[in-house]
């Protein structure tokens, strides 16, 4: 069954596996079937060792894309085309739920319209291929009642020949992939039908071992958005504790006309406030891929300013905050917002973990690296330090060691912002003894700044 023109037509789907092969018995002149061993086998026996060869480098092409399916598939497709010398290949994956073939990836202009084709089981060329799970070489598909040709009329391509093998693995239908016109007005033959079943065999694997790594991908996605569920569920549920409690108060005094208890509520009230604001800004931070909005700027004035809006909280909870700005940074081009953003972070989570320890010290400074044409920003503390199991997670989304205090959020976002920079974040701590976070910057002339 053909799928589309010039341009490869693909389906990505579950593993494929060689057809079933034997030598070819034509049937009247036109088709072709074949049943017998694995297709890997096969592939070795062909009558012409060069083709062979070039058969196994052009799966190692695919091969190396397993970790990416829509990539795989498109390198698959357009590797069967080449390795056999046909005009077009397609590849329909079995879907198991309604007993349909399908496409999943197509290209060409005409792409997004061969994507709506589906194929019942035993329908069409390639639907017998898969049901009776057999090879099948059509030499004149004009001739064979079988051929679907709405994929035809949708893809405004015109099918000649075809070889269709079925796709299968571990004893489970796959798909089918198809070649479509060999080049030169040739008929497909019997080493071709060897080479293609050979091809789909290792396709398989690779394709097997892609949905896989997707299947894991998916369940790791589901856990976290999961985890981020309970996260902001449980972060959000006592910042509305707060709201509830601060509204009932004020609720309480307005009919008494209590201007004291209005006073005393409406602070509470406010900070709850500003926290949703925060949470909310957070994920949209987290969540949103943006370039950086470079501004001229120096990184010594953004570390002074950041230490001088902290020094008030560091005093209350008995932290000596000290700043050691590099004379020798220069000015430089970089997102000056975001970046005191994450410098900021730091330095508050630094003081937490240093709060009301005896001689605690929060170190804040910058180093530039002219020879490397990269500037360093390093947050330090003597607090409690992060434990090894910790340290591994520390920087995962919604991961928090402060219980209901925060998000989980500002260090995932502090690393997000320091990697949309083209930079890095490193942590070295020791258990009773601190911690160092230090954010490696490109030191970009202010002259990229986007003006």
């Amino acid at each position: 069954m053909n799928a589309h023109g010039q341009e490869t037509g693909q389906a990505a789907g579950q593993a494929m596996a060689p057809g079933r092969g034997s030598s070819a018995a034509q049937a009247n002149g036109h088709a072709v079937g074949h049943r017998g061993g694995p297709g890997a086998g096969r592939g070795a026996g062909s009558s012409d060792p060069a083709r062979v060869v070039d058969a196994l480098y052009r799966v190692n092409n695919f091969l190396a894309q397993v970790n990416d399916l829509h990539a795989l598939l498109e390198a698959i497709m357009n590797e069967s085309k080449a390795v056999v010398e046909a005009e077009a290949s397609s590849c329909l994956l079995y879907d198991e739920a309604t007993n349909e073939l399908y496409f999943e990836v197509a290209l060409g202009e005409k792409g997004d319209q061969v994507k709506e084709i589906r194929l019942p089981m035993g329908t069409g060329i390639a639907g017998q291929c898969a049901q009776e799970r057999r090879t099948l070489v059509i030499h004149d598909v004009s001739q064979d009642p079988r051929h679907f040709k709405q994929a035809d009329e949708k893809s405004q391509f015109q099918t000649r020949n075809l070889l269709a093998t079925p796709m299968v693995r571990s004893d489970k239908l796959i798909g089918v992939l198809e070649v479509l016109n060999k080049t030169g007005q040739r008929d497909f033959t019997d080493d071709d039908v060897q080479i293609i079943e050979f091809f789909a065999g290792q396709a398989a694997i690779a394709i097997e071992n892609a949905l896989l790594i997707q299947s894991n991908l998916r369940a790791e996605r589901l856990a976290a958005v999961g985890q981020a569920v309970a996260g902001i569920s449980h972060y959000a549920k006592n910042i509305l504790m707060g709201i509830k409690g601060s509204a009932s108060l004020i609720d309480m005094a307005l009919p008494k006309n209590d201007m004291n208890m209005i006073r005393q509520a409406w602070p509470v009230l406010q900070r709850n406030n500003n926290k949703i604001s925060s949470l909310v800004q957070d994920m949209l931070t987290y969540s949103k891929e943006r370039e950086p909005d470079l501004a001229p700027g120096n990184l010594n004035t953004v570390i002074e300013e950041a230490v001088e809006l902290y020094r008030e909280s560091a005093t209350k909870v008995n932290v000596v905050l000290v700043c050691e700005a590099d004379p020798a940074m220069p000015d430089s081009a970089f997102d000056v917002s975001h970046i005191t953003d994450a410098i900021t972070n730091l330095i508050g989570n630094s003081i937490d973990a240093s709060a009301d320890k005896p001689g605690a010290t929060v170190r804040v400074s910058t180093v530039y690296q002219p020879d490397k044409k990269m500037m360093q920003a390093i947050v330090a503390d003597n607090g409690s330090g992060i434990p090894p199991e910790i340290q591994k997670k520390i920087f995962e989304p919604f991961f928090s060691t402060k219980g209901g205090k925060g998000t989980g959020l500002g260090l995932a976002i502090t690393r997000k912002i320091v990697r949309e920079h083209g930079g890095s974040i490193e942590l070295h701590s020791v258990v009773g003894e601190g911690t160092t976070f230090t954010i490696t910057l490109p030191a970009r002339p202010p002259e990229d700044a986007n003006l």
